[in-house]
């Protein structure tokens, strides 16, 4: 029987198979790849465009030029801590989010 894992992010529910039956540490950062991927699977990727646009500027471009051409988000992220919110996200499913892209390989 293989492990899963069941995170609960933003409203939608992600299942990691073959995941490890103790707790992942949070990284203190993934690849932009892996970030999309998992909010893809979260079902948050559209509402991250509809986040950074509703931000006010200078924010907005900031936000902009991090989502666009960042090649790492960093958990710490004054940017990801901004987004996080506006997806509905408290700490505890950001750092779920975190984890389950960071087992995408």
């Amino acid at each position: 029987m293989t492990d899963t894992t069941t995170y609960y992010v933003g409203g939608a529910t992600v299942i990691v198979q073959g995941a490890p039956a103790q707790a992942s540490p949070v990284p203190a950062s993934v690849t932009m790849r892996q970030a999309r991927r998992a909010l893809h699977a979260a079902g948050l990727l559209p509402q991250v465009e509809a986040a950074i646009n509703a931000m006010p500027e200078p924010q907005r471009t900031a936000a902009r030029i991090e989502w666009e051409y960042s090649s790492v988000v960093q958990r710490h992220n004054g940017f990801v801590s901004q987004l996080a919110p506006a997806l509905g996200m408290t700490d505890a499913q950001l750092d779920a989010l975190f984890i389950t892209a960071s087992e995408i390989p």
